[in-house]
Protein backbone atom coordinates (compact mmCIF):
# COMPACT_ATOMS: atom_id res chain seq x y z
CA UNK A 1 0.00 0.00 0.00
CA UNK A 2 1.24 3.71 -0.75
CA UNK A 3 2.70 5.55 2.23
CA UNK A 4 3.38 2.43 4.15
CA UNK A 5 7.07 1.98 4.55
CA UNK A 6 8.75 -1.07 6.35
CA UNK A 7 11.97 -1.61 8.16
CA UNK A 8 12.14 -4.61 9.83
CA UNK A 9 14.61 -5.39 12.60
CA UNK A 10 15.75 -7.48 15.68
CA UNK A 11 15.07 -5.47 18.60
CA UNK A 12 18.94 -5.64 21.06
CA UNK A 13 17.14 -5.97 24.22
CA UNK A 14 17.68 -9.81 25.91
CA UNK A 15 14.33 -9.64 27.42
CA UNK A 16 13.17 -9.50 23.87
CA UNK A 17 15.78 -10.82 21.68
CA UNK A 18 12.98 -12.33 19.09
CA UNK A 19 11.40 -8.79 18.61
CA UNK A 20 10.73 -8.07 15.18
CA UNK A 21 10.61 -3.86 15.33
CA UNK A 22 9.59 -1.81 12.50
CA UNK A 23 8.17 1.60 10.92
CA UNK A 24 4.93 2.61 10.14
CA UNK A 25 4.23 5.79 7.87
CA UNK A 26 0.89 7.13 8.49
CA UNK A 27 -0.67 7.91 5.36
CA UNK A 28 -2.99 10.73 4.58
CA UNK A 29 -6.82 9.92 6.18
CA UNK A 30 -8.83 9.72 3.24
CA UNK A 31 -6.75 9.90 0.26
CA UNK A 32 -7.63 7.75 -2.82
CA UNK A 33 -4.81 5.38 -3.94
CA UNK A 34 -5.43 4.32 -7.39
CA UNK A 35 -3.91 0.94 -8.83
CA UNK A 36 -4.37 -0.36 -12.53
CA UNK A 37 -7.62 -2.21 -10.96
CA UNK A 38 -9.09 0.01 -8.85
CA UNK A 39 -8.34 1.80 -5.58
CA UNK A 40 -7.77 2.00 -1.78
CA UNK A 41 -8.80 4.79 0.92
CA UNK A 42 -7.34 4.43 4.56
CA UNK A 43 -10.18 6.30 6.14
CA UNK A 44 -9.40 6.14 10.26
CA UNK A 45 -6.44 5.20 12.55
CA UNK A 46 -7.26 3.05 15.79
CA UNK A 47 -4.68 2.50 18.94
CA UNK A 48 -6.80 -0.23 20.67
CA UNK A 49 -5.87 -1.27 23.83
CA UNK A 50 -4.98 -5.11 24.32
CA UNK A 51 -2.87 -6.66 27.30
CA UNK A 52 -1.75 -3.39 28.23
CA UNK A 53 -0.26 -2.41 25.19
CA UNK A 54 -1.85 -0.89 22.33
CA UNK A 55 -2.28 -1.67 19.07
CA UNK A 56 -1.82 0.34 15.62
CA UNK A 57 -4.64 -0.70 13.18
CA UNK A 58 -5.82 1.31 10.17
CA UNK A 59 -9.10 0.90 8.70
CA UNK A 60 -9.95 1.67 5.05
CA UNK A 61 -12.15 0.21 1.80
CA UNK A 62 -10.90 -0.71 -1.37
CA UNK A 63 -12.82 -1.23 -4.22
CA UNK A 64 -12.17 -3.02 -7.85
CA UNK A 65 -13.90 -1.37 -10.96
CA UNK A 66 -11.56 -1.66 -13.50
CA UNK A 67 -10.32 -5.13 -13.36
CA UNK A 68 -10.64 -7.26 -16.11
CA UNK A 69 -12.40 -10.03 -14.85
CA UNK A 70 -15.06 -8.07 -12.65
CA UNK A 71 -15.88 -5.75 -10.18
CA UNK A 72 -15.64 -5.56 -6.00
CA UNK A 73 -15.02 -4.74 -2.95
CA UNK A 74 -14.82 -4.58 0.82
CA UNK A 75 -13.76 -2.70 4.02
CA UNK A 76 -10.47 -3.93 5.75
CA UNK A 77 -8.40 -3.31 8.76
CA UNK A 78 -4.65 -3.22 8.54
CA UNK A 79 -3.28 -4.05 11.71
CA UNK A 80 0.26 -2.75 11.76
CA UNK A 81 1.93 -4.16 15.43
CA UNK A 82 2.28 -2.69 18.89
CA UNK A 83 2.59 0.99 19.18
CA UNK A 84 6.61 1.03 20.67
CA UNK A 85 6.78 4.77 20.04
CA UNK A 86 4.07 7.28 18.74
CA UNK A 87 4.74 9.69 15.55
CA UNK A 88 8.47 9.39 16.70
CA UNK A 89 9.50 10.97 13.03
CA UNK A 90 8.61 12.26 9.46
CA UNK A 91 9.35 10.95 6.18
CA UNK A 92 10.61 13.12 2.87
CA UNK A 93 7.06 13.94 2.53
CA UNK A 94 6.39 15.31 6.13
CA UNK A 95 4.02 11.56 6.83
CA UNK A 96 4.49 11.03 10.25
CA UNK A 97 6.32 7.75 11.24
CA UNK A 98 5.55 5.43 14.13
CA UNK A 99 7.69 2.68 15.61
CA UNK A 100 5.70 -0.67 16.07
CA UNK A 101 6.54 -4.48 16.70
CA UNK A 102 5.06 -6.76 14.80
CA UNK A 103 2.66 -9.02 16.02
CA UNK A 104 3.83 -12.80 15.60
CA UNK A 105 1.71 -14.48 18.20
CA UNK A 106 -1.07 -16.48 16.42
CA UNK A 107 -3.75 -16.62 19.55
CA UNK A 108 -3.19 -12.74 19.86
CA UNK A 109 -3.61 -12.51 15.70
CA UNK A 110 -6.77 -14.52 16.67
CA UNK A 111 -8.42 -12.23 19.66
CA UNK A 112 -7.62 -9.30 17.51
CA UNK A 113 -9.17 -10.00 14.47
CA UNK A 114 -12.37 -10.93 16.37
CA UNK A 115 -12.53 -7.81 18.17
CA UNK A 116 -11.91 -5.62 14.81
CA UNK A 117 -14.45 -7.71 13.01
CA UNK A 118 -16.96 -7.20 16.10
CA UNK A 119 -16.48 -3.78 16.27
CA UNK A 120 -15.78 -2.41 12.80
CA UNK A 121 -17.47 -2.41 9.81
CA UNK A 122 -15.12 -4.96 7.95
CA UNK A 123 -14.77 -7.81 6.28
CA UNK A 124 -10.71 -8.48 6.13
CA UNK A 125 -8.64 -8.06 8.73
CA UNK A 126 -4.75 -8.37 7.80
CA UNK A 127 -1.69 -8.38 9.62
CA UNK A 128 1.63 -7.15 8.62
Amino acid sequence: MAGVHVKIGLDTCPSRSMMKKTQYTHSPLGQEVRSISGQYVIDAEQRLPFNGREVLVALGYMSIDSSCCGTGGCGFALVAGYILQWQVASNEKGEPVSEIELIQDEQDKAMLRAMILEANPVQQVNFW
